[in-house]
C-alpha cells in the first residue's frame, strides 16, 4: 500500500457513511425493583396461559398485548420503550442521507409487546418482524455467561455476499452479538435478521420484546 500523496486536494476528498444501520443499545439504571415485579407478572401468567409460538423454539410467548397489561411496572416500561424509540429517531434525523432532504416525520409510533421466557434448550430461530419500522427487546433476566454463546442476541449483516470477498480490516459480512444484561434495553430496524441462541440453564432467561410502527400524519 503506497504511503504517497494522493493526486488531488484535500477539499475534493469525501469518504462516507453509506447504508448504515443503527442498533441502538440503552443500559438503564436502578432497574432491579421493576424487573423483580415484571419477572412475577410474567412467570404467572406462563403459568395460567398457553405460549403463542412465532419464532421461538420452546419455552414460552405471550400475547401481544404485554403493555396493556395493567401495574406501574409495565407504565415505567412503556416509558423507557418510548424514550428508546426517541433517541433511535434522533440519531436517524442526523444521518446525512435524511439531513440533505430536510424533513421532519410527522406521526408517531403504536407499539407492540410481549414476553418471552427461555429455559435450558430454548431459542429463537432467525426472523425478523414485517411491517414495523423499529423493534426491540428489554432484558429483566440473564442467564449468559461470559466466554458461552447461550442465550446471546446476533445480528447477521444485512448486505448478502459481503462475506464472500477479502477486504483489509475484515468490515464486511460480520456478526453482532449482544449479551443479555438485565436493564438493557436494545431497538433495531425491524428488517434485520437476527436470531437467539440456545438457553442452557434451567432458570429462566426472562425479556420483552416489541415491535413499532411508524404511523404518519
Amino acid at each position: 500500500m503506497s504511503d504517497s500523496n494522493p493526486p488531488w486536494s484535500s477539499s475534493s476528498q469525501q469518504i462516507s457513511l453509506a447504508f448504515p444501520t443503527l442498533i441502538g443499545k440503552f443500559q438503564i439504571a436502578d432497574t432491579d425493583g421493576v424487573n423483580d415485579s415484571l419477572e412475577r407478572i410474567i412467570l404467572d401468567r406462563e403459568r395460567s396461559t398457553p405460549s403463542r409460538d412465532y419464532a421461538n423454539h420452546g419455552g414460552w410467548h405471550s400475547s401481544g398485548d404485554l403493555l396493556d397489561w395493567p401495574g406501574q411496572e409495565i407504565a415505567m416500561l412503556k416509558s423507557w420503550i418510548s424514550e428508546g424509540l426517541n433517541q433511535m429517531v434522533r440519531a436517524t434525523l442526523q444521518l446525512p442521507e435524511v439531513q440533505s432532504r430536510n424533513e421532519q416525520p410527522k406521526g408517531g409510533f403504536r407499539v407492540s409487546a410481549w414476553a418471552n421466557v427461555a429455559r435450558k434448550g430454548n431459542y429463537h430461530r432467525m426472523h425478523n418482524h414485517p411491517t414495523c419500522a423499529w423493534s426491540g427487546c428489554y432484558y429483566i433476566r440473564s442467564t449468559s455467561q461470559t466466554g458461552s454463546l447461550a442465550g446471546v442476541l446476533e445480528f447477521s449483516d444485512p448486505r448478502p455476499f459481503t462475506e464472500m470477498v477479502e477486504t483489509p480490516g475484515h468490515p464486511y459480512g460480520q456478526r453482532i452479538i449482544v449479551r443479555p444484561n438485565p436493564g438493557l434495553l436494545i431497538l433495531f430496524p425491524s428488517w434485520l435478521y437476527h436470531f437467539v441462541h440456545p438457553s442452557e440453564s434451567e432458570s429462566p432467561r426472562i425479556s420483552i420484546a416489541f415491535n413499532a410502527a411508524w404511523q404518519s400524519v
